[in-house]
């Protein structure tokens, strides 16, 4: 079993919240995560924005205090909401997570939007990037959304906990393969499937980490796995074609 497994299929079965979401990530980076002091300092931050709070005054607190975008995307400290807090550096989601805790408090109807590449924040109906805790005029939101090369829909679609959770495993799992760390990016993976609904991206992925372990065996399974979850015939050709490939090449090998 994996060090959090209890926990995160326990937040699969009751997603409590994007902050709660964020504590189990953070816990992943960083296993000393103080989950207490995180969510006072959240409320100490929701206490500083002062009376008859907005999105504006919301974002110029948390701008005024500190938070702004880390330099390097690369830190996976940037996902570790702990570190975020006492550092005031993150990266979109994790800055969000941040937005997203202390706007709750002030009740001011926080919405994750998974937006292509940059993830945002709408608070109020507002458009905003926590990246520099900002709210987005209307001309550049359209601009970012013509620039996204997605209907307007998706690149606004609303994020449940469970898909912020799932976007930063993702930011994770990139990093972990660009280190060739591949046995971490088959774990975090591992955490993705105990939450997703859509298992069909993550096994598709775990074949590539396998391939690049020269796991043949694993990464025809993981293949398998995801042949018997698409009926899209293009994709279901294209799995069945890497299978072959796989099959020949092992028959090579022995």
């Amino acid at each position: 079993m994996l060090p959090l497994e209890r926990e995160f299929r326990a937040f699969a079965a009751a997603p409590e919240g994007a902050v709660e979401g964020a504590l189990l990530v953070s816990r992943l980076v960083h296993p000393d995560t103080d989950v207490a002091w995180c969510r006072a300092r959240l409320c100490a931050l929701a206490a500083q924005v002062g009376p008859s709070p907005s999105a504006v005054t919301l974002l110029d607190s948390l701008r005024v205090a500190g938070f702004r975008g880390a330099e390097r995307y690369d830190d996976v400290g940037n996902s570790a909401l702990e570190l975020v807090l006492r550092t005031q550096r993150g990266i979109p989601i994790s800055l969000a997570a941040v937005v997203i805790g202390v706007a709750e408090m002030l009740n001011l109807a926080p919405v994750g939007i998974n937006f292509p590449g940059h993830f945002l924040v709408s608070l109020e109906g507002a458009l905003s990037d926590p990246f520099t805790m900002t709210l987005i005029p209307p001309h550049e939101r359209d601009e970012r959304i013509a620039g996204s090369g997605v209907p307007a829909e998706l690149a606004l679609r609303p994020a449940s906990p469970t898909d912020m959770v799932l976007r930063m495993l993702n930011n994770l799992r990139g990093l972990a393969g660009a280190r060739a760390d591949h046995a971490l990016a088959l774990e975090l993976a591992e955490y993705q499937l105990m939450i997703t609904t859509d298992a069909l991206p993550v096994l598709l992925a775990r074949a590539d980490t396998w391939l690049a372990l020269g796991a043949g065996l694993q990464a025809a399974r993981e293949l398998e796995r995801a042949l018997a979850l698409t009926d899209h015939p293009a994709l279901s050709a294209r799995i069945t074609e890497r299978l072959r490939e796989i099959a020949k090449q092992r028959r090579t090998l022995h």
